[in-house]
């Protein structure tokens, strides 16, 4: 009876240091209430968009309390309403970003990218169209706060001891609750590395926790056993990648070429190639370079593997063979680094490098990347004749770069006749939102189909169009017998418009469960259809052992030549598609520690 006693005099003292009258006035409650409702409104728009395991977290209430403690300040500092309300409006636009960041990404905004400001004004149509009108239920709670507030002055003002208090109690269950999950960073890693709770510590720790664990992931320093871990895994690889090499199909000197074309497009994905809505071919062009089966290798079940970078992400899986980085875009944190990439490879082999591209040279810094990755010519926004342009923000059409890339090369300004050459090529008019301009779309829909499918597909056919033409052109030259030409998707398009599309019996029929991007190799050394599944990483030791480049960096993946290469791939959010039936003992967790490997890799330059 006295131990009862004593708890219930301790759970008192606990709840009056919680609830001090001096603290808990009519507007302070009331801030407090709107902050709190802030929060979980978030937390539920977030779930809604990833997954609701985070609401299993006692941390996600813990953590959701001492945030909208720490957010009713300004009603502990003044009497004044407005800096309440501000402090509100201001969570609201950054939580909001990060909704709209995660329709895309899947992820929370990483630290370096807010510093990209440039960027968001660049690419504010395609930023946009992340919208969803659910997302004016955060600035609602705040006009809401603010109309339950606004009683006039109040008499009494809140004591700022209980306040502090409360605070220090909050903030203390809040460090505790994450010392037993092993600390704040170690706790966001292993959620980050796990399949179903990749995109949970936005909810559990807040996007202010989890913007914290992961500024502090980036700036510490790589331990020993970190550093071993590397070299393990790499050891690993190396005697995965033997194995595979004995099995995998080997060009003959007389079938090698001398010329690579890989053309990047942007957002192409597999399942419109071959496809038909309408009775309308989607991909005509593409289909029809396809025809010789005998010359041309085909995989349709890449799976996209970018991260925050996107398509410059996409460029580091299929050119450098590594993995994107966790919280960071290595192009803009490491932008001069040394890669070993498919362009060095080939200028090992005595080939003159070329980027062709719309684009200007920094956004995602890809003037630096190419340079890094060993293309020494770069033919960028500025060596164009901009005046068609397509897109949000505006670009070079994909239309005009390949007819003025076509003209480049005819007068020899651009890979002459003769000269042994890697040339890539990277599109622009597929990028979100999709958006053809009617005078130059070349198909077009009378069915009441899904909008965003209709525009994807309006663009996808557009670049087709486009593709065809410089095929052609690729097949007259004198040259052709000894060029191989890749066409490859740099990352899934729909995003969270995947779903929605499939809601309908026409989307699943049409449109992919999960974002594959096509691998087509067309003069290729081997014919043949790939159907399993591979990562976008594979793409370029498979480029490798297709071109027959003896390079010394085999990459991070497979080649898709060898019969046992794995037919199951990760995406950035860790969920595993394909099957690991059959694979190599170990194989399954060596593919998917590989991410953390590699972002090691890239921050501590550790490649070699």
């Amino acid at each position: 009876m006295a131990q009862y006693k004593k708890k219930n005099i301790a759970l008192g003292a606990f709840g009056r240091l919680l609830f001090n009258e001096g603290l808990w006035t009519k507007r302070f409650a009331l801030s407090w209430a709107g902050c709190l409702l802030t929060v979980l409104v978030f937390d539920l728009l977030w779930c809604g968009q990833t997954t609701f395991r985070a609401l299993g977290f006692v941390s996600t209430y813990i953590n959701a309390l001492t945030l909208a403690t720490v957010m009713a300040l300004p009603s502990v500092a003044t009497r004044k309403q407005w800096p309440q309300i501000a402090l509100m409006a201001v969570v609201d636009l950054l939580m909001i970003a990060n909704l709209m960041y995660c329709r895309t990404y899947f992820n929370s905004i990483p630290p370096a990218s807010y510093l990209l400001v440039g960027q968001v004004f660049d690419f504010h149509t395609s930023i946009a169209d992340s919208w969803s009108w659910r997302y004016l239920s955060l600035p609602l709670v705040t006009l809401l706060t603010l109309l339950f507030t606004f009683t006039g002055k109040e008499v009494r003002k809140p004591v700022w001891t209980p306040y502090l208090i409360t605070l220090v109690l909050l903030g203390s269950c809040s460090v505790l609750a994450a010392v037993v999950n092993g600390g704040l960073v170690s706790h966001v890693e292993w959620l980050k590395s796990e399949c179903y709770y990749a995109t949970t510590p936005p909810v559990i720790y807040t996007p202010f926790g989890t913007l914290a664990a992961e500024l502090a992931i980036t700036e510490r320093a790589i331990t020993p056993e970190e550093r071993e871990g590397v070299a393990q895994w790499n050891r690993d690889h190396m005697r995965f990648q033997s194995r595979m090499q004995q099995t995998s199909r080997t060009i003959p000197d007389s079938l090698r070429r001398d010329n690579l074309i890989v053309i990047i497009c942007e957002s192409l994905e597999s399942w419109p190639i071959g496809a038909r809505l309408e009775g309308k071919e989607l991909t005509p062009h593409l289909n029809a370079a396809m025809a010789d089966t005998a010359s041309t290798w085909y995989a349709s079940q890449v799976l996209s593997q970018v991260g925050n970078g996107r398509s410059i992400d996409g460029q580091l899986l299929m050119l450098a063979g590594m993995y994107p980085m966790r919280n960071d875009v290595f192009s803009m944190k490491y932008p001069e680094a040394k890669f070993f990439a498919l362009p060095d490879a080939m200028k090992e082999q005595g080939a003159k490098t070329y980027l062709l591209s719309g684009d200007k040279p920094s956004t995602w810094n890809q003037g630096l990347v190419a340079r890094s990755f060993g293309i020494t010519r770069q033919e960028m926004a500025d060596s164009w004749d901009n005046s068609e342009r397509i897109g949000h923000p505006k670009r070079l059409s994909d239309g005009s770069l390949i007819e003025q890339t076509i003209a480049k090369m005819q007068r020899g300004d651009v890979w002459p006749e003769g000269e042994k050459a890697y040339v890539q090529l990277v599109t622009y008019t597929g990028h979100n939102p999709f958006k053809i301009p009617e005078k130059l779309r070349t198909i077009t829909f009378s069915g009441d189909h899904h909008g965003k499918l209709i525009d994807y597909l309006t663009a996808v056919n557009y670049t087709d169009q486009a593709l065809g033409h410089f095929i052609d052109y690729l097949k007259s030259r004198p040259d052709w017998d000894r060029t191989m030409v890749v066409v490859a998707g740099d990352h899934e398009a729909l995003a969270s418009w995947r779903h929605e599309i499939r809601n309908s019996a026409e989307g699943r029929e049409l449109v992919a469960p999960a974002g594959f991007v096509p691998m087509i190799v067309l003069n290729s050394p081997v014919g043949g259809t790939h159907n399993e599944v591979m990562g976008q990483v594979d793409v370029y030791t498979t480029l490798l052992d297709l071109m027959g480049l003896p390079y010394s960096w085999r990459g991070m993946g497979f080649s898709a030549l060898s019969p046992d290469s794995p037919r199951f791939a990760y995406d950035y959010q860790g969920t595993m598609e394909g099957t690991a039936a059959g694979a190599a003992a170990g194989l399954r967790e060596h593919v998917a520690s590989a991410p953390q490997n590699s972002d090691l890799m890239i921050r501590h330059q550790l490649i070699n």
